[in-house]
């Protein structure tokens, strides 16, 4: 009796990837907490700090806008991303014959009319990243970009069928603010010479290669040095959804699908109207993940509580930590530091970021030793990069979708439906995205807080916001100084 043992299909498959000279070239894949200690980046430490002197320390403000936290819808990201880049160059495995057919078939489609080259039978996955401004998507794409090189060198080959190659890790792109396909095109040639040293941009700026043949010609590039990572940033309403064009765009966007080069799109949530108006469209770009990045809608969350706080706001510049923190209102928010400094940034990263930036900064100057609640709080109520802001972090606080349509690039509707889920049988009118509203003729009045802090003999109610003016003021400005030096403890003179 004989035996025929069939090969294991899952094995085959293992082994063609670690035989893949695209896969070999790479870091190796991380687990979730190897990826979570990658990604992470705190640079302020009492350790790091000890050596620098006082005088030093305001130079190094900026590494609050600098410092990562990966939180679990950070990490979950990053880790679909890594996925992505691995199976994209799996499926363009170059010691497959078809793999090195598709090279040559692509070439020979230069000189062609974009919408006269065929549509291939495979996809790589695609995803979406979407957030109003502040919440630290480019950031996450900046840190997990950096843990790979962008380009590597390869030798000669020849099962593969190279001489040499130029392998590009990953490409960032920014779409163009006027919207056109001819600036969307100077920025990608012009990124992609940067990365690999190439004059590609001179070779096709002829007027012979039109926008149309020189779009299937980046297609090919890319294809040719294959590109595991293609990031496209800045897609907003005006220069994505409203352009002329916004359609060819998102066309050219499953283009780059189809020839094989995993893509993500990052951008405000309004910028994608189209895509998300066809269900293959939206099935291409969910591969990888369509990711809603909002605020820190609860101060009493977990993302609040063991990232934020303790990764971003706690670390300090000065010799001594915060002092313990102390109500200094009523506000139910103010029981809490989390609450505290939530009611003061509305749960958005830049915010508290520019927040603990702005107090650091002022405890530096008055030569402070560590930071008390008063002093926060009198700084987001006199610093001018705080002020501006009040209004949109009121609105989050206080779950008021109204005030946020004042600002065109906020989905005001997308909250509202987070903070007031629509009743049953609620005309779908009423609930009609932004962008087809007439805009407001002028802002709305800005809401007054619900619970104002506790007046006293030694504190009188503060202002909730003061004008330009009075900011500027000689004797405001000598006032603050004075409070600020009350508030911490320090001698007035």
């Amino acid at each position: 009796m004989s035996f025929i043992f069939e090969e294991n299909p899952l094995q085959i498959a293992i082994d063609r990837i670690k035989r893949n000279p695209l896969i070999a070239a790479l870091p190796k894949n991380l687990t979730p907490v190897e990826l979570a200690t990658k990604l992470r980046f705190c640079p302020i430490t009492p350790e790091n700090l000890r050596s620098i002197p006082r005088h030093d320390r305001p130079t190094l403000l900026t590494s609050y806008k600098n410092t990562f936290i990966p939180t679990m819808q950070g990490l979950s990201i990053a880790l679909s991303l890594q996925q992505m880049i691995h199976d994209g160059y799996a499926q363009r495995d170059p010691l497959l014959a078809s793999s090195r057919k598709f090279i040559y078939k692509g070439g020979q489609l230069k000189g062609l009319n974009i919408s006269d080259t065929e549509w291939w039978p495979s996809f790589a996955s695609g995803m979406v990243i979407d957030g109003i401004t502040g919440l630290g998507k480019s950031q996450l794409m900046d840190r997990f970009l950096s843990l790979y090189p962008q380009t590597i060198e390869h030798g000669e080959n020849e099962e593969c069928g190279w001489r040499s190659l130029k392998q590009l890790c990953w490409l960032k792109i920014h779409m163009p603010s006027d919207g056109s396909r001819g600036g969307f095109l100077e920025g990608a040639f012009r990124e992609l010479d940067i990365a690999l040293g190439t004059n590609y941009s001179q070779q096709y700026e002829s007027r012979s290669w039109t926008v149309e043949k020189r779009l299937v010609v980046f297609l090919h590039l890319l294809s040719v040095h294959r590109c595991g990572l293609l990031l496209i940033e800045e897609a907003q309403e005006k220069n994505l959804s409203e352009s002329p064009f916004s359609r060819e765009f998102v066309t050219f966007f499953l283009r780059l699908l189809n020839w094989g080069t995993p893509t993500v799109l990052l951008g405000n949530p309004l910028a994608f109207s189209n895509l998300q108006g066809f269900s293959q469209d939206v099935d291409r770009f969910t591969e990888g993940g369509w990711h809603h990045l909002l605020p820190v809608l609860d101060p009493t969350s977990e993302e609040w509580l063991e990232d934020w706080i303790p990764g971003l706001w706690t670390p300090t510049l000065l010799d001594e930590p915060d002092a313990d923190y102390t109500p200094i209102s009523e506000h139910p928010n103010d029981q809490t530091l989390a609450g505290f400094v939530w009611k003061r940034t509305g749960g958005v990263p830049r915010y508290l970021a520019r927040l603990r930036i702005e107090v650091q900064g002022a405890a530096l100057r008055m030569g402070l030793q560590q930071v008390t609640s008063e002093l926060v709080d009198l700084v987001y109520r006199t610093s001018p990069k705080m002020i501006e802001i009040h209004e949109r972090i009121d609105a989050f606080v206080h779950r008021d979708w109204r005030a946020l349509k004042r600002f065109n690039d906020i989905p005001w509707n997308e909250f509202r439906k987070l903070w007031e889920p629509p009743s049953p049988g609620e005309d779908e009118q009423v609930m009609a995205p932004a962008t087809r509203e007439a805009k407001p003729k002028a802002p709305p009045k800005r809401r007054a807080l619900r619970n104002k802090p506790r007046a006293t003999i030694d504190n009188p109610t503060p202002p909730e916001k003061l004008s330009a003016a009075e900011v500027r003021a000689r004797q405001f400005q000598e006032n603050v100084i004075d409070a600020l030096n009350k508030a911490s403890g320090a001698s007035s003179d």
